[in-house]
């Protein structure tokens, strides 16, 4: 687990306490993405799972250059994911409650 120390970004970048927040959402909101991709991993077949097979890699080697570039400055991003994905959660189970009110309807 990556810990966020905030004074060690500002200093080293020298960004605003609002930028911060808004790098610590999109790092989280990415890492949830890639959690996403990863989910559906084995279900394209040919020429779709050849690109989906190289947006994995992308995203696995653009969350390795953040770790990296961020080092020790982002704190608890993994609750801050953890939180992130409950939502994503929830709205998937609300979503699978409407398909099956929609097929039980027919």
């Amino acid at each position: 687990m990556v810990k966020f120390n905030p004074k060690t970004l500002i200093m080293k970048y020298k960004i605003t306490k609002e930028h911060q927040i808004d790098l610590t959402l999109a790092f989280a909101t990415f890492r949830c993405f890639n959690e996403q991709l990863y989910l559906l991993k084995g279900s394209h077949s040919k020429v779709v799972k050849l690109k989906f097979n190289r947006l994995i890699k992308l995203a696995r080697q653009y969350e390795d250059e953040m770790m990296k570039n961020m080092g020790d400055s982002v704190e608890d991003l993994d609750g801050v994911v953890d939180v992130m994905m409950d939502v994503i959660n929830d709205v998937k189970i609300e979503l699978e409650k409407n398909i099956k009110k929609g097929e039980d309807a027919k």
